[in-house]
């Protein structure tokens, strides 16, 4: 714990020497973006996030842009040094939390204690190949750090035996996310959007998604799904239905996925 404050401390430090040429928000608004597009970038190319990136460098000097460069190795070392939110923890020592919009992050024991909860429900289904988690509003991912740790903790490697799917209206804490869980490299995607409507404007999955063939692997459980509904259906003593009550039970190919909990 103490290696982990070493380094909030560390990106505070380099976070306040922007000074006030620039607004603290757009600061770490525009490192969420130089991060989260570097490293999806970086295994699958998005032409879009590329544009961004580029548009936003031209508000920094060159030492400037290397100042953000470090506040992402410092970063990098503040998760190996533990597994806590890092992110959700520095921006919440930095006051940029959003008090109007209902913007707080979670602390740390309390999404362990909370994700030990989930962990429990969910023991059955770690049996199988792997368990879908999804966050409805993620903020910078604390409940998914926190959930993976867990799952360490356990005996379980979050790294091939989970897929995230976490949501939030504020593409800044779900940049921040993308960031945490593309580098403890945690499966699954974010998603820009609004929930409550399921509308999502951006996508973006993490690098181990793809390098772990996760689309292969949600598709395959999907059809297993599909088929057991099927079955049981197939199963069941024929009845005789009045025709509003014949609505298939079989989900939509374009169906969000089915979560375990």
């Amino acid at each position: 714990e103490g290696r982990v404050m070493d380094h909030q401390k560390a990106f505070i430090k380099c976070f306040e020497a922007f000074g006030p040429k620039h607004n603290r928000y757009q600061v770490i608004s525009d490192f969420a973006l130089f991060g989260a597009s570097a490293l999806h970038n970086a295994v699958a190319f998005s032409q879009e996030l590329e544009d961004d990136y580029l548009r936003t460098t031209k508000r920094y000097d060159r030492d400037e842009l290397s100042r953000h460069a470090e506040l992402l190795g410092t970063v990098v070392a503040g998760l190996e040094a533990g597994g806590e939110d890092f992110l959700g923890q520095a921006f919440m020592a930095l006051e940029l939390g959003n008090d109007r919009a209902g913007q707080f992050f979670t602390p740390w024991h309390v999404s362990k204690m909370m994700a030990q909860i989930s962990l429990n429900g969910a023991r059955s289904n770690l049996a199988d190949e792997f368990v879908t988690l999804s966050e409805p509003a993620c903020g910078a991912g604390g409940m998914v750090v926190a959930f993976a740790e867990i799952m360490r903790e356990a005996g379980h490697n979050s790294q091939r035996q989970l897929w995230v799917q976490a949501w939030d209206i504020d593409p800044l804490p779900a940049r921040l996310c993308y960031i945490q869980l593309a580098l403890l490299h945690i499966p699954g995607e974010i998603v820009i959007g609004d929930t409550l409507r399921y509308e999502a404007r951006q996508v973006m999955r993490t690098p181990a998604h793809y390098l772990g063939f996760w689309d292969a692997k949600l598709r395959r459980r999907q059809e297993h799904q599909t088929a057991a509904l099927v079955t049981q259906e197939s199963a069941k003593p024929a009845t005789s239905l009045a025709p509003a009550q014949c609505a298939s039970t079989v989900p939509a190919a374009d169906q969000q996925f089915q979560f375990d909990f």
